[in-house]
């Protein structure tokens, strides 16, 4: 405090330091400027770079024409790899022009495809072959798409059949394509983790956690931790100092990575650099107890209730601040706090009868119990503390979950661990291994329309409520790919959803997406959930893919009339031969 007695922002505190991680900060570190020595501590490399530079190498000295296409979204990093190379390997990239925004116009009064297709004039087929021009083109593949379609000349031919026979378009994971003078690195095929046989890791998000945890003398953060709270007054009560010390463990890092994960599958989360890092704030620094336009704390952190203590703590800001952001949001998600199952339900019973509930959680996390200090002096026995008890019991379930703990209460999501070994199989090409999870779909999509048996599908009837089911006898076979080709320990690059084909009717083949989501979803329907029609109108595509096997049945020749209204089924057979017409008998 100043002698007015109004707060004084330290420019030195933690929370300052920490709001250079905020999305809107000048200093963030997807900003495109190396010049200072925080943006180049901060960088972690990533296999998207190392496959750019391994193409950079390849093609600065060559005498053809050389056209890089850098594929992605807004936030995903490319300007910053770009200024990163820039610094790191300059002779290379002096050789190149860099357009680093597609969608943005070198004239005021032309649009942007114009400066676009100026800037491609030495690609075209005519004047490729004499050209030496080297440029890398920042691109979406919205705009890359519309280029090609709008070349009605067909100057670009060449430039077409690489894109199709890259598969650039079509969200095709995959490394760069070999051709002479076109190349292309697509952000999208690298996600901010990778597959591996035991599950999914993140060396680039454990990277960053790193980065601004380490015990560095070129970490601002851990430099601010160190000249600042550990000599704060408040220290011991701060929310944020303890956050950031649950932050520096090794399993809270690996606890945060498999929530993210776990996110970005199920939720289909984007999440770019920019995004991640303001995660990272959002969940160290509870902006109910710091403003933040000032970064001044509203109130002394000894002057927070004990409620907003707990609340403030990183477990309960990773799981309960849904209106924060959409990425927090989208982490609710999956909170564990929404785990029910016999175990927790008794451990709940407990601990709301039990007066020594700081007890409780230390018989778990003793290594955590400095956070709880704050707290020690309340008597948990008088009624009025039940919203701190209830506080504690959010961050003792979040806690347990993030370091895996108390398994024998919060179990795993098991449909979602094997989507994961299915995921990895599947871009591994190890389709032997993903014979479950072809039977899996195949079942489900049978059952779409109600409960069968093997190898039939039931019939849509408008009537729900009829004992009488439409039954056709049906032949669905899945059809996998060969999977020759060396199995990888670790994909960098894949595809986030299962392409699986099956054929049907005499030889027709039918492709089908499959995401966790839907996945889950087809278990479901496999023990007797019927689709709802929002679940209808989510997967619009797996309806298609239902109708068209639906189409390779039998219905036309025999079908099956289930009479349920009896204790024991009654089925009768309408058949169809061009020999004798219809027959109608019981079955």
């Amino acid at each position: 405090m100043d002698e007015a007695g109004k707060q004084v922002n330290n420019p030195n505190c933690l929370v300052s330091t920490l709001s250079k991680l905020r999305e809107s900060s000048k200093d963030a570190v997807v900003s495109a400027d190396f010049s200072d020595a925080y943006t180049m501590y901060m960088h972690v490399d990533r296999p998207v770079q190392e496959e750019f530079v391994s193409i950079l190498k390849r093609t600065y000295a060559s005498p053809n024409a050389q056209l890089i296409l850098l594929c992605g979204s807004v936030g995903d990093g490319k300007s910053h790899m770009l200024s990163y190379c820039r610094e790191v390997y300059p002779d290379m990239m002096k050789e190149f022009y860099v357009h680093n925004d597609s969608t943005a116009s070198l004239y005021i009064d032309k649009p942007a495809s114009f400066t676009l297709n100026e800037l491609m004039e030495d690609f075209t087929d005519d004047k490729i072959s004499s050209s030496s021009k080297k440029v890398i083109l920042a691109i979406n593949l919205g705009t890359l798409s519309n280029f090609i379609e709008e070349d009605v000349d067909n100057r670009f031919k060449r430039l077409r059949a690489y894109v199709d026979r890259a598969g650039i378009l079509d969200a095709h994971a995959g490394s760069d394509s070999d051709d002479a003078n076109f190349h292309c690195v697509n952000f999208a095929d690298y996600h901010l983790f990778e597959l591996t046989k035991n599950g999914p890791e993140s060396t680039y998000i454990q990277g960053i956690l790193s980065r601004i945890t380490a015990p560095d003398k070129d970490n601002v953060f851990y430099t601010a931790y160190c000249g600042c709270c550990q000599n704060c007054d408040n220290g011991s009560r701060c929310p944020v100092k303890m956050n950031y010390e649950m932050l520096g463990k090794k399993e809270i890092q690996a606890g945060i990575i498999r929530v993210l994960v776990e996110t970005i599958i199920k939720n289909k989360l984007i999440l770019s650099t920019r995004a991640l890092l303001n995660f990272i704030y959002e969940i160290l620094v509870d902006e109910r107890c710091f403003d933040r336009g000032s970064l001044e704390p509203q109130k002394e952190p000894g002057k927070m209730s004990s409620v907003q203590y707990c609340e403030g703590l990183l477990p309960n800001m990773l799981f309960g601040r849904h209106e924060s952001s959409g990425v927090l949001n989208a982490v609710g998600s999956v909170d564990p706090m929404k785990i029910r199952n016999e175990a927790i339900d008794d451990f709940f019973v407990y601990y709301e009868n039990s007066s020594d509930i700081l007890g409780i959680i230390k018989s778990d996390l003793e290594e955590y119990s400095t956070v709880l200090k704050r707290l020690e002096s309340i008597n948990f026995g008088d009624n009025s503390t039940h919203s701190v008890r209830e506080s504690i019991l959010r961050l003792f379930v979040r806690l347990c979950w993030l370091t895996q703990r108390r398994q024998d209460l919060l179990s795993d999501d098991v449909d979602y661990l094997d989507y994961m070994v299915a995921l990895f199989n599947w871009n591994n090409a190890d389709y032997k291994n993903l014979k479950d999870v072809y039977n899996i779909v195949e079942k489900g999509v049978l059952a779409w329309n109600g409960p069968v048996e093997k190898n039939e599908m039931r019939l849509p009837i408008n009537d729900k409520k009829t004992n009488y089911h439409l039954v056709q006898e049906i032949q669905v076979k899945a059809l996998p790919d060969s999977g020759d080709g060396e199995k990888k320990e670790v994909l960098y690059s894949f595809r986030d959803e299962l392409k699986l084909r099956y054929r049907y009717g005499d030889s027709s083949v039918a492709e089908l997406d499959v995401d966790f989501s839907l996945y889950a979803l087809l278990k479901r329907v496999i023990h007797g959930y019927i689709p709802s029609l929002n679940d209808k109108r989510v997967n619009v595509k797996c309806m298609e893919f239902i109708k068209k096997i639906s189409g390779g049945g039998k219905k036309l020749e025999s079908l099956i009339i289930r009479d349920l209204s009896h204790k024991d089924a009654v089925e009768f057979v309408l058949e169809y031969s061009d020999s004798f017409g219809y027959s109608f008998e019981v079955k």
